[in-house]
């Protein structure tokens, strides 16, 4: 009986050291389940992070929000921010932007919008009163944002050469000469530098701004 106590004692043992292993097997996977969940999910965070900050505002998409319009300085509420805001309150773009391929060659380097003569022309971004005059017998005022310069016609201003203004703020009316939009609309043109013209619309769009999640 001995030999047989022992035979079922030591089997006993074998099965517990096994069922032991197999148990620790078994919470190491899980632990490496658990680990590989974890950083895929810190990918997958990651690359809709991005996917966000590159992501343009719409009225229809994932998360929408609107463009900034002139009497909307803070670019469409919390989430968006737009480089620009329109010029005139009620925005009816009578012709969009078609730059020419070389600098010499012709094109449309801005965006007429419907205005009145008389209407109420508000600065796109901060900036300062570059020039205002004319040029070519035409009415004009540019405002110079940092590297960015945007230019109205025709378009005046009672305000001096670098008079400061604001986002959104007024900073002169349309009227006086042009032969470009007469007294049905007013011309805004982006300029970077000397003659790189930017499509005025683009710097319109709000752009979603994410969070980067906290760890």
């Amino acid at each position: 009986m001995n030999g047989l106590d022992d035979a079922t004692r030591g089997l006993r043992r074998r099965r517990r050291v096994r069922d032991g292993m197999r148990e620790r097997e078994a919470e190491e996977h899980r632990r490496r389940l658990r680990r590989w969940i974890g950083l895929a999910a810190a990918s997958l965070s990651s690359l809709f992070l991005i996917v966000m900050l590159a992501m343009p505002c719409t009225d229809y998409g994932l998360l929408p929000c609107g463009v900034a319009y002139a009497d909307d300085a803070d670019a469409a509420g919390a989430g968006c921010a737009a480089d620009m805001v329109w010029p005139v309150r009620d925005v009816d773009v009578t012709a969009v932007f078609d730059g020419p391929v070389q600098p010499w060659l012709p094109g449309h380097r801005g965006v007429d919008l419907e205005a009145g003569t008389g209407t109420e022309l508000l600065a796109p971004a901060d900036g300062v009163i570059a020039f205002a005059g004319r040029v070519g017998g035409k009415s004009v005022v540019s405002i110079r944002h940092g590297t960015l310069t945007s230019t109205f016609e025709p378009a005046v201003t009672d305000l001096r050469m670098g008079a400061p203004v604001a986002r959104g703020e007024p900073f002169g009316e349309t009227g006086g000469a042009s032969d470009h939009c007469g007294d049905s609309c007013v011309h805004w043109g982006v300029k970077r530098g000397s003659d790189a013209y930017e499509d005025p619309q683009s710097k319109t769009s709000a752009r979603k701004i994410a969070l980067k999640p906290v760890a």
